[in-house]
């Protein structure tokens, strides 16, 4: 056997036996890229924290806030004369990230998701004190600094974790939960408070699997290329072999679903986009995917594609949208199949498009009104 392969099946080896990974739980606010930044996390907090809000949910995002400055909040009223002002910008064009205002107090919250505390927290306070001093004499004066993990926090400043929020957040849901019929306003809450916990969460990448990968880099990187070079070739040998029984070019394409393989097959001649026969090479290795797409138009509705695709395989049947196009995917796992078997499904499919797609040119004009 070969040397390299032998290094490359050990490493595979060695590969298997390293701790699985933790993988936090996907809320919609972490989907996006900049989900983690904290201008839009400060922006869904401020939203929740309005209490006549259109989310409906009254103070409860306000209440798990004070909850977690209890000694300081227990007697003041947990309610808002305003709705909560973002980036709000001092003399000195600095911006605190939100302010919060009642009738009797007033509350700084500056949100730290990654960065130091090294923001003007001074300047902060003279705006309060100062600049504003009259919009909020007599009132209670709150600075808070909210942040994953506990700093040194200066005088007159009070601190919450986003531990602290999330368990204050989770508390008020559950009464939420228990004391109204479920809305959309209260399944987004959720997703925010897992949003907080996915912030919170320890990198799901373990030091053992960090020091086999910078361990192996190269390696690694020669195994990448030995997919990368084998699924080319195997895309080749199957369009070779397509050609051939079908005495037609055949296009063959590679695209990425989801880290896998997905090879793509359409006839040259037939000049029809979206057309075509899908191996998925989905790593299951006790099953074969096979997709196949066909856009429906006025001279081609889903009875007469469901009639001569696939006849008598029952493959799954279902719709996609390309744009304007509607199009027919069939979808069909098998037990894995030889080489061989592979091309002739994979020619049955492809025979079976052009025949609709034959029927479709040769259909008549409609006559203009």
């Amino acid at each position: 056997m070969d040397t390299t392969l032998i290094k490359l099946q050990q490493l595979l080896a060695d590969f298997k036996q390293l701790p699985p990974l933790n993988v936090a739980e996907q809320s919609i606010f972490s989907i996006g890229s900049k989900g983690y930044y904290e201008n839009p996390t400060t922006d869904i907090l401020a939203f929740f924290c309005n209490d006549n809000g259109q989310h409906k949910l009254g103070n409860t995002a306000l209440k798990a806030l004070f909850n977690c400055l209890n000694d300081v909040t227990s007697e003041l009223d947990c309610s808002l004369i305003s709705p909560p002002e973002r980036e709000v910008v001092t003399k000195d064009r600095k911006r605190i990230d939100l302010l919060l205002e009642s009738a009797n107090w007033v509350m700084v919250v500056e949100n730290k998701i990654f960065h130091q505390q090294n923001n003007p927290f001074d300047d902060y306070e003279n705006f309060i004190l100062v600049e504003q001093a009259n919009r909020f004499a007599n009132k209670k004066k709150l600075f808070v600094v909210l942040a994953p993990t506990k700093e040194v926090t200066l005088k007159g400043w009070h601190f919450i974790s986003y531990s602290e929020l999330i368990a204050a957040l989770k508390a008020q849901l559950a009464e939420l939960f228990i004391s109204q019929p479920i809305h959309k306003w209260l399944l987004l809450l959720r997703e925010f408070i897992l949003h907080l916990e996915s912030l919170m969460s320890q990198p799901s990448l373990n030091q053992e699997t960090l020091d086999f990968v910078l361990k192996n880099l190269t390696e690694i990187k020669d195994i990448q290329q030995i997919k990368q070079d084998a699924i080319n070739e195997y895309l080749a040998q199957l369009q070779t072999a397509l050609q051939r029984k079908l005495d037609k070019v055949v296009n063959a394409r590679i695209q990425n679903w989801g880290g896998y393989p997905a090879l793509r097959f359409s006839l040259a001649d037939w000049n029809e986009p979206d057309w075509d026969v899908v191996l998925f090479l989905s790593g299951k290795a006790d099953t074969t995917e096979f997709c196949v797409y066909a856009i429906l138009s006025d001279g081609l509705t889903e009875q007469k594609a469901d009639a001569i695709v696939m006849p008598g395989l029952n493959p799954k049947r279902d719709f996609e949208k390309y744009g304007r196009l509607k199009v027919r995917k069939y979808s069909l796992q098998l037990a894995v199949r030889t080489q061989e078997q592979i091309i002739e499904f994979i020619y049955d499919r492809l025979l079976e498009l052009d025949t609709l797609i034959i029927e479709l040119k040769n259909q008549p004009a409609i006559p203009a009104l």
